[in-house]
């Protein structure tokens, strides 16, 4: 099994503008990264301080067209928030793409042991991904094993997005799931563009 040559890391959006421009590729609007700056930044965003739907929700204006390659991060631990309400948000704003992000597959350790302990793991982004499916949205999986990367597909998403930590046998492991989607398999960049 070769490993992919080019694993595309998918542009990290902080910010809508209005444009009929398509973008050159898929992109994850997230704008509770803006000034993130760490090679970390998809943890940090986890941080309750961060409020990451709230920002996400508050991002959504009414003059921006929503291109079809463009993934809202919703974060499926939210406690404020139903994804029902969220997926209204997005689907009146025109946005038909949701992604798991931030997502709990940045953590590991003991940390993540204690959230998939409490509910608060993979499961639940899963459960948001297929609550997005099932709502007719067009959804990427951020992934951080073979297991979590077959139940992805089986629920119906696009494409698989390999967590940062993954190694390279993962990668490939994920690479062959993910000829079974639309999209293929991504990787998040090491950092924020600045837009």
């Amino acid at each position: 099994m070769t490993l992919p040559s080019n694993l595309r890391p998918i542009p990290i959006i902080t910010d809508l503008v209005a444009s009929d421009a398509p973008p050159q590729s898929v992109a994850l609007y997230c704008p509770a990264c803006e000034g993130l700056e760490q090679s970390a930044f998809d943890s940090l965003v986890l941080l309750p301080i961060h409020d990451a739907n709230g920002r996400l929700l508050s991002g959504l204006g009414s003059n921006v067209s929503w291109p079809s390659e463009m993934f809202a991060g919703v974060l499926a631990l939210d406690p404020f928030r139903r994804h029902a309400d969220i997926f209204q948000a997005l689907d009146n704003a025109g946005c038909h793409g949701v992604v798991n992000f931030p997502s709990v597959t940045a953590i590991d350790g003991e940390m993540r042991v204690n959230l998939e302990d409490f509910g608060h793991g993979a499961k639940s982004e899963l459960a948001l991904l297929r609550a997005a499916v099932a709502e007719g949205f067009s959804a990427l999986a951020v992934v951080d094993s073979f297991g979590m990367g077959q139940e992805a597909i089986a629920i119906g998403v696009h494409g698989l997005v390999a967590a940062r930590h993954a190694n390279e046998a993962m990668i490939a492991e994920l690479a062959e799931l993910a000829r079974e989607t639309k999209l293929g398999l991504f990787r998040l960049p090491d950092d924020i563009a600045h837009n």
